[in-house]
């Protein structure tokens, strides 16, 4: 029976033992070989989870920001994402419903463009990305986030790091939509998701006993006292 997780950096500590568990010659190569490995993590909900799973298996992590692309008229829904150096990935079904012009696509899609921005200088994070990403050719990555809803976040996050050469892609996440399972198992080297459950109504919140929505100044808080965050 599953346990809901006390918090996200608990949640990340088990994601560590649920991969000696499934994978132990993974698990034994970090161990020994740390500095083969780098983590990304998509804020909020994702650092204190990177920060409970690389404080586990000693290694560093970054920020990789996404952001959804808005629906004008309905700005909580969104047709696609958009990354931290600006790669855009496009929910074509959805867009095929919507309505939108080519030019409200492109200014959606440029909105979200300075957004992102907006988020690299908050979290003073260096916009030479090239340089910034070039440490990770040839390293074995994983990506984490606090669980995966649709899962397209996470999709548009493993698009934009396969461009930069890394020798393979995990992604460790404490709970995901059957969905997002699907969409994502054949993108990466390797899912790790304690618990899939098998409903309708997915909520990434239900996983966890105390949740709440993680706030810009926990984030900072995390990242200055952090010992694994690349700075």
């Amino acid at each position: 029976m599953f346990e809901r997780y006390e918090s996200r950096f608990k949640a990340g500590n088990f994601l560590t033992k649920f991969i000696e568990k499934l994978n132990p010659e993974l698990y034994n190569s970090i161990r020994e070989n740390s500095k083969n490995y780098f983590c990304f993590c998509i804020p909020n909900g994702g650092v204190p989870v990177a920060e409970g799973f690389c404080s586990e298996f000693n290694i560093s992590y970054d920020l990789l920001i996404v952001r959804k692309v808005k629906i004008p008229y309905n700005p909580e829904a969104g047709f696609g994402s958009v990354t931290t150096d600006g790669t855009v990935l496009l929910n074509d079904y959805l867009l095929s419903h919507v309505g939108l012009s080519e030019a409200e696509i492109n200014k959606s899609i440029e909105i979200t463009k300075q957004e992102i921005q907006n988020r690299l200088e908050f979290y003073n994070i260096s916009l030479d990305l090239e340089n910034r990403y070039s440490h990770i050719k040839n390293k074995t990555l994983f990506v984490v986030d606090d669980g995966l809803a649709s899962g397209f976040t996470m999709l548009a996050a493993v698009k934009m790091l396969k461009k930069y050469d890394p020798a393979s892609i995990y992604v460790p996440v404490p709970t995901a939509s059957k969905s997002a399972e699907k969409l994502i198992i054949n993108e990466v080297d390797g899912l790790f998701c304690p618990h899939i459950p098998n409903t309708w109504h997915f909520a990434v919140a239900s996983a966890y006993k105390y949740w709440y929505d993680v706030p810009e100044k926990e984030v900072k808080e995390i990242l200055s006292k952090s010992k694994f965050y690349l700075k």
